[in-house]
């Protein structure tokens, strides 16, 4: 890799750097690290070879891009979460925040026959819903922000000329904002819980190429586990006996996943693609925010209830379970999968074009337990995008999906189990752009 190079390379993967520092998206788990590969629903992606975001998906396939290539972009993500309230003469809320950019910057080096290093900068995870603090079903939780960038370095090695082993470490940041309260003819109270944390992860994989034409490939990304230390601020609260910001902390995990995916070159003009992805979301059963000021406080206002007059002891036990709702989120999630095929067709030397379709299940198991900020369900994908080649070296890629949620989507009250509305859409829209240059 000569000086110049390593320039161009550089501050390619410093814009990248500089966008995900400002970057929120729609979702927790963001699949988004290529904008090509959404173009067919991230079927095969790694083992297509058509770019080096593969590192992410599966480190040992950087073995199938020869020299120094470098690569960035990124994918607008647009939800649609419209929820109509039954108990509220039907009372409409659309959780959505801002249209937002999910960022990635990739760049891999090759260093002889064997071996090859690279480095990703992307964003695995990420939250943005909101529903204003005046929501009358705050108690599901009314405000939610996470970005987690992950810069990961990789090595690959090719072990034979049909085995490709690679590895890397992760190291992650993450900054988080989540708002839950509850609103009753007695009081309107909120609590919102704000810090960020490093943590590490690893990631490893392997691809098999029996023949030219096909590919496997096997990868795994270990769960990073983010213990936040932050504040967590109370207004609202009966007499403002707890109203105040004290120190605080939260456990937030990212979770396990394992993918296996496959390549098929049918011709010069058509290929096919799949992938299927396991997700350990069951690790993620509850969301706690964890105080010793707060509970210290929360139990001196309990034991005063008996001798101090203006709150009774009714008043005393909402305000405790209102507090107590506020700082354990329970989510007891299961585990999820992501199946997807998809096509590239290389209509010629300049233009490619390609499709997919995924179908994703949703985490929550127990439907009572679905909150706002993070109101899952089933979901189709459904993918187009093109590749544009202008030289041998450099290429523009785009891609556009839409996620359509199905099937169970309700929210429902937390003490009578009785469903109290629906989201009548759960849907996002990307659309991803990207460059590509080949030194």
């Amino acid at each position: 890799m000569n000086h110049t190079s390593f320039k161009i390379a550089a501050a390619a993967l410093a814009v990248a750097s500089a966008l995900s520092s400002t970057a929120y998206a729609g979702g927790f788990q963001l699949t988004e690290q290529s904008a090509l590969a959404l173009g067919r629903a991230y079927a095969g992606v790694g083992v297509d070879g058509t770019d080096v975001s593969g590192m992410y998906y599966n480190a040992a396939t950087m073995t199938l891009h020869p020299g120094t290539q470098v690569q960035f972009g990124g994918v607008g993500v647009g939800m649609n979460l419209e929820y109509v309230d039954h108990q509220y003469s039907g009372e409409k809320n659309n959780g959505r925040d801002k249209e937002e950019f999910v960022p990635h910057g990739f760049i891999s080096h090759q260093i002889n026959d064997s071996t090859w290093v690279g480095l990703a900068i992307t964003v695995p995870y990420g939250l943005a819903t909101d529903y204003g603090e005046d929501w009358n079903r705050k108690d599901h939780g009314y405000k939610a922000e996470m970005t987690v960038i992950n810069f990961n370095p990789n090595v690959a090695w090719k072990a034979t000329d049909t085995l490709s082993i690679g590895a890397g470490l992760a190291l992650q940041y993450v900054d988080a904002k989540f708002g839950v309260g509850d609103k009753n003819q007695q009081m309107n109270m909120s609590s919102t819980y704000e810090a960020t944390d490093f943590t590490w992860g690893f990631n490893v994989g392997l691809m098999w190429q029996p023949v030219d034409s096909l590919r496997l490939g096997l990868s795994y990304r270990s769960e990073t586990k983010h213990s936040t230390n932050g504040d967590v601020t109370i207004n609202g609260s009966t007499g403002g006996l707890l109203d105040g910001t004290y120190d605080a902390s939260v456990t937030v995990s990212g979770p396990a996943w394992a993918m296996a995916t496959a390549a098929w070159d049918v011709n010069d003009y058509l290929s096919l693609y799949a992938t299927f992805r396991w997700a350990d979301w069951s690790s993620f059963d509850s969301l706690q925010t964890n105080s010793s000021a707060l509970s210290t406080k929360v139990n001196a206002v309990n034991a005063a209830i008996k001798h101090v007059g203006g709150l009774d002891s009714d008043q005393g036990k909402l305000l405790y379970g209102m507090y107590s709702k506020m700082t354990n989120i329970e989510n007891g999630w299961k585990d999820t999968y992501l199946m997807s095929v998809g096509y590239d067709l290389r209509v010629n030397s300049f233009w490619t074009l390609r499709g997919g379709i995924a179908y994703e299940t949703s985490p929550i198991d127990d439907k009572t337990k679905r909150t706002a900020i993070i109101p899952d369900a089933d979901r189709w994908w459904f993918a187009i995008g093109s590749s544009f080649h202008w030289t041998k070296d450099f290429q523009t890629d785009i891609g556009f999906a839409h996620l359509h949620g199905v099937h169970e989507r309700s929210l429902y009250d937390s003490r009578t189990k009785e469903e109290i509305g629906r989201y009548r859409h759960l849907d996002a829209y990307l659309l991803g752009v990207q460059m590509q240059y080949r030194f």
